[in-house]
């Protein structure tokens, strides 16, 4: 009685999970946005631009090895060296919003966009902590402003389609997916959010092509791997549906969510002692994935 009732709940689960996934993605599409320049001469002007140029290169490598506390230090010790230094502004943005504080990430980037306006890959950026925050309307009008300035930079499309996708505008976001992929076809993450708004129409056959192209393109995302095995599921494909969830779990053997999907294939299959032990990992790795199970 008690297995009907949690696979029930599961089951209205599923949805909910592959959308979290979807926000995994934005996360690496904030990083794919951010570029940090520093071949400009203007940087040999004195002695002070000098010393912010060495600490913000410290900076941009605390950031590149995710040790994003050190890399705020050195970006806000180039500041002191000298206050209007675009890069530096920029950079601490970037450390901020993947340490979570999107609020001061979008005071960095307003900042840095105060020096330099027309920086499309800041605006992108400045719009996914806006997303983060719930403010939708004001991440799309800054999209919207980056792609009028330059209608070729994939991931402001690629972000336009998420931001719409919140908004529940999905014939637009869409169209922004297939923007993506015609400037960049090898941008596994427009690939998989064309897949995203398939599975939300119930078109699972071809969901499926997107999502394998996603995955042709980048085999090393784990949660692409989880979007792959709900959709084999959906198509009663089961077999294959636990080896994307196997790979999955392989490359993120902490990723509650495959754990998750892949105990309701099993019980999809008849294979309910095994299910119940694939959920039971899922709850160890996050208990309150299943908060509510019991409601």
């Amino acid at each position: 009685m008690y297995l009907n009732s949690w696979m029930s709940f599961a089951r209205k689960r599923l949805f909910r999970a592959l959308a979290f996934i979807l926000l995994v993605s934005l996360c690496l599409g904030a990083q794919i946005a951010s570029a940090v320049s520093l071949d400009s001469n203007v940087y040999q002007a004195s002695s002070k631009k000098y010393s912010a140029k060495k600490w913000i290169k410290n900076g941009n490598s605390k950031y590149k090895r995710a040790k994003y506390e050190r890399s705020v230090k050195a970006y806000n010790k180039a500041i002191a060296s000298y206050p209007d230094y675009f890069e530096a502004w920029d950079g601490l943005g970037n450390a901020l919003y993947c340490l979570g504080n999107y609020d001061m990430a979008v005071q960095a980037y307003d900042k840095a966009l105060s020096i330099n306006p027309n920086h499309n890959a800041t605006c992108v950026n400045k719009g996914i902590a806006l997303y983060k925050k719930g403010r939708y309307e004001e991440a799309l009008t800054l999209y919207d402003k980056a792609i009028a300035s330059d209608p070729h930079l994939a991931a402001t499309w690629y972000n336009k389609g998420v931001v719409l996708i919140a908004l529940g505008r999905h014939t637009e976001a869409v169209q922004a997916f297939d923007k993506t992929i015609e400037i960049d076809p090898r941008n596994d993450m427009a690939w998989h959010g064309k897949g995203y708004m398939l599975i939300l129409l119930e078109q699972y056959d071809n969901a499926l092509q997107f999502f394998s192209k996603a995955i042709q393109e980048n085999p090393n995302r784990g949660w692409a791997w989880n979007n792959m095995g709900i959709t084999l599921d959906r198509l009663r494909m089961y077999d294959e549906a636990i080896k994307a969830f196997d790979r999955a779990i392989e490359i993120n053997p902490k990723g509650a969510r495959a754990w998750h999907n892949k105990a309701n294939t099993l019980y999809n299959m008849g294979k309910y002692d095994e299910s119940v032990k694939t959920y039971n990992k899922a709850v160890e790795l996050d208990p309150q994935l299943y908060a509510g199970a019991k409601k």
